[in-house]
C-alpha cells in the first residue's frame, strides 16, 4: 500500500484501487487526478489517511521467455526488484494481498472507504469477500465508490476470445459478461453480513463498461451517479467546485465522518429526553428514530449536567442517563451508510 497522505490524527482511511492496465497514473500526475483534488480538500486532509493499492497488470500478457529471463537475472544479480511489475494473475489472486492489507491496516483507523476503478472494484468486492469471517474489519468498511465497474463483466472480455493474444489473459478472461467468476463473486458479495455503502457511477459515453454492467439493475437512483464520461475520463476532476461526482464522493465521506464527531452539552434541569433527543439530531442533520418510547417516557426531565462525547451512539446512549427518575434500558442502533438512528429498548 503506497500512502500519499498519512497523519497520526487521522482516523479514518481511503483506499484508491485501479483498473486493469492502471497503476500509480491513474490516480495521479495532475492536478486534474483523484489523488491531488482529494488531498487538497480540507475534509480529506483533516480526518482521511489516503493510499493507493497497486497489483501487476498487462493487457498484453508477459511471455514465458520473458518470465524466465526475469527470474534467471534474480538470481544472478540476487537483489530485490523494487521496480518490478510482475505478470498477470487472475482477480482472485490479486484481491489476497489487498485483503491482508485491510486486515493489518483496519486497527489504526474507525473508517475504511474504497474508491475503485473498473476492474479494481471487482478487485475489492472479492477482497472483502475474503474477509467474510473478520466482522470487526468488516464493520469499519462504511464506503465504496465504484467507478465504471464492471459488476456483470465487461465488453472488453468478448473481444479478447476473438484474439489469441488477448484471450488468454487471466484477468479479462474473469472479466466475462455474465461469466462465472463476476456471477459467483456477486453471489459470494451479497452474502457478507456487513455491507459498505455503495454507489455505482455509470458513464453513457463508455463503451468498456458500459452503464448497464457499471450499474446492475434494481439498484435504488439515490445510490447511483449517472455522467457524460468514458471509461477513462471518470478519473479527470476538471472543476473540482462543479463536478457532480466529486462533490458526491465528498457529501458521502462527510457522511462517513459524522458518525464520529465529538459532542458536547449542557444540559439544563428539568430538559425533557425527546426534546434534547430530537434538538441534536436537528443540529448534526441525523434521523432518529423513538418509536420505542412512551409520550412519558419522551417526557421524562432530566438533572442538568455536561455531556461530553466522542460518537453519536456515545451521546445518545449518555442522554438517558440523567433522568431523575428511572428510565428504561435501552440501545442504540445506526443504519451502516447513513446517519439513521433507532432506540431500541433491552
Amino acid at each position: 500500500m503506497d500512502f500519499i497522505i498519512q497523519n497520526e490524527s487521522n482516523r479514518h482511511l481511503i483506499v484508491l484501487v485501479h483498473g486493469l492496465n492502471g497503476g500509480e497514473d491513474s490516480w495521479r500526475g495532475s492536478s486534474q487526478r483523484f489523488a491531488e483534488t482529494l488531498s487538497q480538500n480540507s475534509i480529506v486532509q483533516e480526518n482521511f489517511d489516503m493510499a493507493m493499492f497497486n497489483y501487476g497488470t498487462k493487457i498484453f500478457k508477459l511471455n514465458c521467455f520473458t518470465k524466465f529471463k526475469n527470474t534467471i537475472l534474480g538470481f544472478l544479480s540476487n537483489r530485490p526488484k523494487e521496480d518490478i511489475k510482475g505478470f498477470n494473475v487472475g482477480i482472485e489472486s490479486i484481491s489476497r494481498p489487498l485483503e491482508s492489507e485491510i486486515r493489518g491496516l483496519h486497527t489504526n483507523y474507525n473508517t475504511i472507504t474504497f474508491l475503485a476503478h473498473s476492474m479494481g472494484g471487482l478487485v475489492t468486492k472479492s477482497a472483502l469477500t475474503w474477509l467474510s469471517n473478520d466482522e470487526d474489519v468488516l464493520k469499519k468498511i462504511e464506503l465504496f465508490i465504484s467507478l465504471s465497474v464492471p459488476h456483470i463483466g465487461a465488453f472488453l472480455a468478448k473481444v479478447g476470445k476473438t484474439l489469441p493474444v488477448l484471450g488468454d489473459n487471466p484477468q479479462i478472461v474473469d472479466l466475462e459478461a455474465m461469466g462465472t467468476f463476476t456471477t459467483q463473486l456477486n453471489g459470494r458479495y451479497a452474502n457478507l453480513k456487513y455491507l459498505p455503502k455503495l454507489v455505482y457511477q455509470g458513464g453513457n459515453q463508455d463503451t468498456v463498461v458500459p452503464p448497464q454492467s457499471a450499474i446492475p439493475p434494481n439498484v435504488p437512483s439515490k445510490l447511483v451517479e449517472n455522467t457524460t464520461d468514458d471509461h477513462f475520463s471518470v478519473l479527470l476532476i476538471k472543476n473540482s467546485k462543479n463536478h457532480a461526482l466529486f462533490n458526491r464522493i465528498i457529501g458521502e465521506l462527510n457522511v462517513v465522518l459524522q458518525p464520529f464527531c465529538s459532542i458536547e452539552v449542557d444540559v439544563p434541569q428539568d430538559t425533557p429526553f425527546g426534546f434534547l433527543v430530537t434538538t441534536i439530531a436537528s443540529r448534526n442533520k441525523l434521523t432518529v428514530d423513538t418509536s420505542c418510547f412512551t409520550r412519558g417516557e419522551l417526557d421524562a426531565k432530566l438533572r442538568e449536567d455536561k455531556i461530553n462525547s466522542t460518537s453519536v451512539e456515545d451521546f445518545l446512549i449518555k442522554i438517558g442517563n440523567l433522568s431523575i427518575n428511572t428510565f428504561p434500558k435501552y440501545s442504540v442502533t445506526r443504519e451502516r451508510g447513513t446517519l439513521n438512528y433507532t432506540f431500541s429498548k433491552i
